[in-house]
């Protein structure tokens, strides 16, 4: 089968490689869309290591089932999946205890055991959700979309509440959406100047879109006593993005923090430890309040798709996925 290869930092190969075995209880999908997320584009860059080189990356995964191993429903056979990212031991005391994103044994699809940027995909039953009622441009969207509620979930903003996005990729534009239905006061998304992606975040929920030093003036005049937004989100995917979000941020507020950029951060600790903020860091999510959201049409992500590109063009998939005017980058197998 055809695969896209992270060789190093910086290259991608087309190969061909041998199709996945399916062991017992795990399934076999063939790709029909995934996705370029930001931890890709951060191993493509060099600033983050996946587990193994070279790796096929991917794990934002839409397919059908071809294949069944031992002790797997032969129904399943033709139905159209999305596949979580963490493939966990089920037996560790993170796993029993509802943390199996957490397991210390787990592997990681795309990460840390080959992902889904190849013709075929194996990953356990177990991993697998049916998304029958989505198209599979859609149906990859379910991973990011459940990472973001996750985020939410965790430490939700109250009605009312004044909030700022900082960063406006694919997880800002998705975050926009989710966090208008609970009743902002202010949604603003905070990006850099000029962005090409500013209309967009306008369509998709956001009040205002502001550079840094204009959100600094928006604080002034429409926050508690302007002191800073009551709950800001940070995806920047940048380093500097977390020190940005502190200090936009009123005491007791809520950071949500988001970016797997992969490299060291330095931001203001002490301003973060006088305004007594919570940083809540958060990773992935619930696929079925996800898949929901998809097929309700609540959250819209079709426009978010800016480029598809076969699989024999990975490399030049991954350079455009890397450039300003871009969202998301899908690869058709």
């Amino acid at each position: 089968m055809l695969a896209a290869v992270l060789k190093s930092p910086g290259k991608i190969s087309v190969e061909d490689v041998p199709e996945p075995e399916v062991p017992p209880g795990w399934v076999k999908v063939r790709v029909e869309e995934v996705g370029i997320c930001g931890t890709d584009k951060a191993f493509y860059k060099g600033s983050y290591v996946p587990g193994k080189l070279p790796i096929i990356p991917g794990h934002e995964i839409a397919g059908i089932v071809v294949e069944v191993g031992d002790g797997v429903p032969k129904d399943i056979v033709g139905a159209r999946v999305t596949t979580e990212i963490n493939i966990w031991c089920g037996k560790c005391w993170f796993c029993l205890n509802g943390l199996k994103a957490h397991c210390p044994y787990r592997e990681v699809l795309g990460i840390t055991v080959d992902g889904g940027m190849a013709e075929y995909v194996a990953v356990p039953y177990s991993n697998i959700h049916v998304v029958s009622e989505l198209d599979p441009a859609a149906a990859a969207f379910v991973e990011p979309l459940a990472a973001v509620l996750e985020a939410i979930e965790l430490e939700p903003p109250s009605p009312g509440s004044s909030i700022a996005v900082v960063g406006i990729g694919t997880i800002g534009l998705l975050f926009l959406q989710v966090l208008r239905y609970y009743s902002p006061k202010a949604l603003v998304a905070v990006a850099r100047p000029n962005s090409p992606k500013a209309e967009l975040a306008k369509r998709l929920g956001a009040d205002e879109v502001l550079t840094y030093e204009e959100a600094l003036d928006f604080i002034k005049e429409n926050t508690h006593e302007g002191q800073g937004f009551d709950y800001v989100v940070e995806v920047t995917g940048s380093p500097e993005g977390l020190d940005i979000a502190v200090s936009i941020a009123r005491p007791r507020a809520v950071v949500a923090a988001k970016s797997t950029h992969g490299e060291l951060v330095g931001f203001n600790y002490t301003l973060a430890v006088v305004k007594e903020l919570r940083i809540v860091c958060s990773r992935c999510g619930p696929f079925k309040p996800a898949i929901r959201m998809l097929r309700d049409g609540l959250v819209s992500v079709r426009e978010l798709v800016t480029s598809t590109y076969n699989l024999r063009e990975a490399e030049e998939a991954f350079r455009r996925s890397l450039e300003r005017d871009q969202v998301k980058v899908h690869l058709r197998p």
